[in-house]
């Protein structure tokens, strides 16, 4: 009874983890047929990464903050791709095919503008029809056509040119895949290995609207299984030095501008400070003012010493000041009839601001 017992809970054991890990491949297995995610990840544990090493005077830069490539068209770039050697070894591919950053359903693809000026390469059948001795058909080369089509293209011999034009899933898209090179050579030490692979673009942003585009690097088994991938901003134009420059002072300006604003307790704490050292100004200057207007005994205010105001019996204002340029005296006389021209249409019946009225025309 004890044998059976343990016999049968070894078995539901080995259900469970061969349940298990058919749930972990049919996950692996189907992200190759759904649409690409922009994230780095290691789920088989291969530690996969990249290295670009920009070299002196280069026709290419790269942004270490923004982690972006910026690149002519036409132009070749090394990639250094590595990864860590596991037991069992197994074939390794790589496969690298371009994303859009806010559409990764929209396929990238060449304009038609630079695909019209790359010539196909046609694959010529002999034709025996026995009417005609030697007959031929011309035939497109199929990987010459998707090579064609392809935006991204690879210099590393044994490159295949996967995807169509209307694919969205990883499989499915344009893509390059390029068998991985597993012998010791390349290894750096601790087990990993790293290879060199160079790229080029034969189109730019600008052919499809400047959009935002990203290179995405997939590691994959025979099986199409992804293990690793890495992503990495890509910008292709016709100056790569300016836009990185461009492309990080607005990055900085950003950063300094999120680290310069106060947060949201802070300006709750400012704000009523500021209001309040305006408020208590303006009640000084209000205070002030209403007090001097307040104290009617006095006849003469503090004026500069070359200017002098008094106050005559009948309530009137006189005023003797000494003006540089005559124009400004006329511009304050102008002032002074719109203002008593406006208190006429207040009150008609005022005879002494008619009178004040004309003496300011007259003076004029």
């Amino acid at each position: 009874l004890f044998l059976l017992v343990f016999v049968i809970n070894l078995g539901f054991l080995s259900f469970q983890q061969s349940v298990l890990r058919e749930m972990i491949l049919q996950d692996i297995q189907s992200q190759v047929n759904t649409l690409p995610k922009l994230e780095t990840h290691n789920l088989g544990g291969y530690s996969f990464s990249m290295v670009l090493d920009e070299p002196p005077k280069s026709h290419w830069m790269f942004s270490v903050p923004l982690n972006k490539l910026y690149i002519r068209m036409n132009k070749t770039f090394n990639v250094d791709v590595q990864f860590k050697a596991k037991m069992p070894i197994q074939p390794l591919n790589l496969r690298v095919f371009l994303c859009f950053v806010k559409d990764v359903s929209g396929p990238v693809l060449r304009c038609q503008n630079h695909l019209s000026i790359e010539p196909r390469e046609w694959n010529i059948i002999y034709i025996d029809l026995y009417i005609i001795p030697l007959s031929f058909v011309f035939v497109v080369n199929s990987q010459n056509s998707k090579m064609r089509e392809s935006l991204l293209r690879c210099e590393n011999p044994n490159t295949t040119y996967c995807g169509t034009a209307l694919g969205k899933g990883i499989s499915e898209r344009y893509s390059v895949l390029i068998p991985l090179n597993m012998c010791r050579s390349g290894n750096r030490g601790g087990g990993y290995v790293r290879q060199t692979l160079a790229f080029k673009f034969v189109c730019q942003n600008s052919c499809f609207g400047r959009k935002e585009t990203c290179l995405v690097f997939c590691l994959e088994n025979a099986s199409g299984d992804i293990l690793g991938q890495q992503v990495l901003e890509v910008k292709i134009c016709t100056c790569p030095k300016r836009d990185r420059n461009q492309d990080e002072r607005q990055i900085n300006r950003k950063k300094r501008k999120s680290l310069a604003a106060p947060s949201e307790e802070d300006e709750a704490e400012v704000k009523p400070e500021k209001s309040r050292r305006r408020t208590e100004s303006y009640r000084e200057v209000k205070e002030e003012t209403e007090s001097n207007g307040d104290d009617s005994n006095d006849v003469e205010y503090a004026l500069p010493s070359d200017w002098k105001m008094t106050r005559t019996e009948d309530g009137e204002y006189r005023l003797a000041i000494t003006c540089p340029k005559k124009e400004w005296l006329l511009q304050g006389i102008e002032g002074m009839i719109k203002e008593a021209a406006t208190e006429l249409l207040r009150g008609p019946t005022k005879a002494n601001l008619r009178r004040h009225a004309h003496n300011l025309i007259s003076l004029k």
